[in-house]
């Protein structure tokens, strides 16, 4: 039994103590001591007695104390932080109220603020437990549906807003030159398309070409009268133009002979 139990021990300060103890087993101290021993007696608890000694503490009192002052519940839940307050505190020799007022001590401060919440404390260290237990289960269990309430509140997708589209015109439409073109601009193209006399008004020729020109003097008089200065600026524009075509001297001539006669009707009206 004494070697099985050795075998166990097999580094840091348990491997020295083996060590020194199988030298140990060559002495005689250790015949008187092991073998030579009143009947009845088991050597194993003699070797647990020497493993006591040299590992055991010597005060034990005073170390559970250290343990119960310095003490904190930290991450551990409440029953893991009760079992280890429990361990030391029966070591300790404390009353039950200097019992109480250590385990209020090592609680984390939420905990603590949700005990002392309670209309009646408990007067006992059992009481206490129970207490420490179901509250911190509760706020356990709180904490942890929070998370899974956050969880499925943010895979519901979130409706976008409605952005409010800009209508546009449609694009016109390809090799239409015309496409939003002044329609005026096509009508004043139109007319000058069309050679319209100045002298009877009709379309189809000049004034040079006109079949009546003895109302040649009478149209011209009536034109440049009623009209605006830009008509007269366009009646000039074309008479110029009508004459266009004829021989150098002909064309001459008529230039000659209407400016003439258009001095001699406008000087009246002026």
């Amino acid at each position: 039994k004494i070697m099985w139990v050795l075998s166990y021990m097999q580094s840091g300060m348990a491997q020295q103590f083996r060590d020194a103890f199988l030298v140990y087993m060559q002495s005689p101290e250790f015949q008187t001591e092991f073998i030579m021993v009143a009947p009845g007696t088991d050597m194993i608890e003699i070797l647990y007695r020497n493993i006591y000694q040299a590992f055991g503490d010597p005060n034990k009192q005073a170390t559970a104390i250290l343990e119960l002052m310095t003490m904190k519940q930290g991450t551990k839940s409440a029953e893991e932080h009760v079992q280890c307050f429990k361990q030391a505190y029966s070591c300790t020799g404390y009353q039950e109220v200097a019992g109480i007022h250590e385990l209020k001590r090592s609680l984390n401060t939420p905990l603590l603020d949700k005990c002392m919440a309670v209309l009646e404390l408990p007067t006992t260290l059992d009481k206490w437990y129970e207490l420490i237990i179901r509250l911190d289960q509760q706020w356990r269990q709180a904490v942890a549906e929070k998370k899974v309430f956050a969880t499925s509140t943010s895979g519901t997708p979130k409706q976008n807003p409605q952005t409010h589209q800009t209508t546009r015109p449609p694009p016109p439409p390809v090799g239409n030159t015309n496409y939003g073109r002044n329609p005026n601009a096509m009508d004043v193209d139109r007319n000058q398309s069309q050679c319209r006399c100045f002298n009877c008004g009709q379309v189809g020729h000049f004034a040079h070409n006109c079949p009546q020109p003895h109302r040649q003097q009478t149209r011209l008089v009536n034109a440049w009268n009623s009209g605006t200065n830009a008509d007269r600026e366009e009646l000039r524009r074309m008479m110029d133009a009508s004459t266009v075509g004829d021989a150098p001297e002909r064309n001459s001539t008529h230039q000659a002979q209407t400016s003439t006669s258009l001095v001699q009707s406008f000087q009246p009206c002026q």
